[in-house]
C-alpha cells in the first residue's frame, strides 16, 4: 500500500489548474534516463555510488563548462562553477553564506513568491524594486539604494529573474541589463540571477545572462535542470567568483556530505554527453511554444479586457485586468467553473497585483488550455 504521494501536485477533480508551473508528465524523459542509467553505470561503475567531489560530479561540470562557453561566449575556470540541488538550494545556500538575520536584501516587484519564502526563512528585511514592461527599473533601484544608504543600510544582494521572468514572462531589456550591472558594480551590490528558464526560449535565443556580461564577482548566476530536463533530478548549478564558490564547497554541508546529489549528477552527466539533454530541450521547446501560442490566442479571444505581453520563453502568461477587477475575488469563483490560477497579489510583498493573475501553460495540452480560458471567462462574468 502506498501511504505517501509520489508528487506534491494536488489538483481537484474537474479543475484545470493553471497555477502549476510544472512540466506535463508526458514530456518527462523517462526512456532517456533509463538509457542514461545504463550508459553511466557501464562507464563510471562504483564512482557513481561514492560521496563525490564537493564542487560536483566531474562529467556534468565538464559538460556545463563546455556548453556555457559555446552558448554564452564566456570561458569558465573549473573553480567558477559548482553543482547545486536546484535553484532553491542555491538561493538558500547564498543566504546562509552571505547574510545574517536582519540584513537587507532586494527583490523585484512582482517576483517569484516561493523565493520570497526562502528569504523569509533567513529572517531578512526584504525591499522590493518596481518593474515594468522592460523589467526591473534601474533608475528606481538607484533611488532606493540611496535611501537605504542614507538610513545606514547596505543590501547584501538583489535577487532578480531577468530572463523570462516569473511571473510576468518579461525579459530585462539589453540597455537595462548593462545599466543594472554598472550600478551593481559601482554600489558593490551582489546580483543573484535566477536563470532557470534560459533554455526555454521559443522565438529567438535568450538574451545574454547578467553573469556573462558582468565583471567577475558582480553576479552569482543560478541555473537549473528542473525546467529544461526534469525537476525530479533536483540538480542545478551556480556560476560566480571562485572566492564565493570556495566558501560553499568548503562549508559544513559539503564537507560532511560530499557532492550534491552525486549519483543523479553522474547519471545526468552521462545523459548530457550522449546528446539526450539537447534532444529533450528541443522537445520541450516545441511543445511549450505551441502551448504558449494557443493560450495567448485564446486569452485574446475570450478575455479582451486582459492586457499581457506574450513571453518569449518560460512557463507563464501574466494578465492585467482593469483596476475594478480583483483577481483574489475572481479566484473564489474560479473552482465553481472548473479552473484555477495564482492571483497577482501573491507575487508582491508590499501590496500590488490585485488586478493581475498568472497562468501557467506548461502542464496541460493545448485543448485543455483553450477550455481553461473559456472557463476563466465564465468565472469572470460571474464575479462581475
Amino acid at each position: 500500500m502506498n501511504f505517501f504521494p509520489t508528487i506534491q501536485r494536488s489538483v481537484k477533480a474537474g479543475v484545470i489548474d493553471l497555477a502549476w508551473g510544472q512540466p506535463d508528465p508526458s514530456l518527462l524523459p523517462v526512456d532517456e534516463m533509463r538509457r542514461a542509467g545504463e550508459i553511466a553505470l557501464d562507464e563510471f561503475g562504483w564512482e557513481m555510488l561514492d560521496y563525490g567531489a564537493e564542487a560536483g560530479a566531474g562529467p556534468l561540470l565538464d559538460f556545463l563548462r563546455a556548453r556555457i562557453e559555446r552558448t554564452e561566449g564566456r570561458t569558465l575556470a573549473p573553480d567558477q562553477i559548482i553543482t547545486t540541488a536546484g535553484i532553491s538550494d542555491a538561493l538558500d545556500q547564498i543566504c546562509t553564506f552571505r547574510t545574517q538575520p536582519g540584513d537587507t536584501v532586494l527583490i523585484e516587484a512582482p517576483t517569484y513568491h516561493l523565493a520570497v519564502k526562502i528569504l523569509r526563512d533567513h529572517l531578512l528585511d526584504i525591499v522590493p524594486i518596481p518593474t515594468d514592461e522592460e523589467g526591473l527599473r534601474v533608475n528606481d533601484l538607484q533611488a532606493i539604494l540611496a535611501e537605504l544608504k542614507h538610513a545606514g543600510k547596505h543590501p547584501k544582494f538583489l535577487y532578480t529573474i531577468p530572463t523570462f521572468h516569473n511571473p510576468t514572462g518579461v525579459s530585462l531589456s539589453e540597455g537595462r541589463r548593462r545599466g543594472l550591472i554598472k550600478v551593481a558594480a559601482q554600489e558593490n551590490l551582489l546580483l543573484v540571477e535566477d536563470d532557470v528558464y534560459r533554455e526555454l526560449a521559443y522565438d529567438e535565443p535568450a538574451p545574454p545572462s547578467l553573469w556573462s556580461l558582468a565583471p567577475d564577482g558582480v553576479v552569482l548566476r543560478m541555473g537549473s535542470f528542473a525546467k529544461s530536463f526534469a525537476p525530479g533530478v533536483r540538480l542545478g548549478f551556480l556560476t560566480g567568483s571562485k572566492e564565493f564558490l570556495s566558501r560553499m564547497t568548503g562549508g559544513g554541508l559539503r564537507d560532511s556530505g560530499g557532492g550534491v546529489n552525486h549519483f543523479t549528477a553522474m547519471l545526468l552527466g552521462a545523459a548530457c554527453r550522449a546528446g539526450l539533454y539537447d534532444s529533450q530541450i528541443e522537445k520541450l521547446r516545441a511543445a511549450y511554444r505551441e502551448r504558449r501560442d494557443v493560450l495567448a490566442e485564446t486569452v485574446r479571444a475570450e478575455l479582451p479586457l486582459a492586457e499581457f505581453i506574450k513571453p518569449g520563453g518560460g512557463f507563464f502568461i501574466w494578465l492585467y485586468f482593469p483596476d475594478n477587477v480583483d483577481t483574489q475575488v475572481l479566484r473564489a469563483y474560479a473552482p465553481e467553473h472548473g479552473v484555477d490560477f495564482v492571483h497577482g497579489a501573491r507575487f508582491f510583498v508590499e501590496g500590488g497585483g490585485t488586478n493581475a493573475l498568472r497562468l501557467a501553460f506548461s502542464l496541460y495540452p493545448p485543448h485543455e488550455l483553450q477550455e481553461a480560458t473559456k472557463r476563466l471567462r465564465r468565472a469572470l462574468d460571474a464575479a462581475r
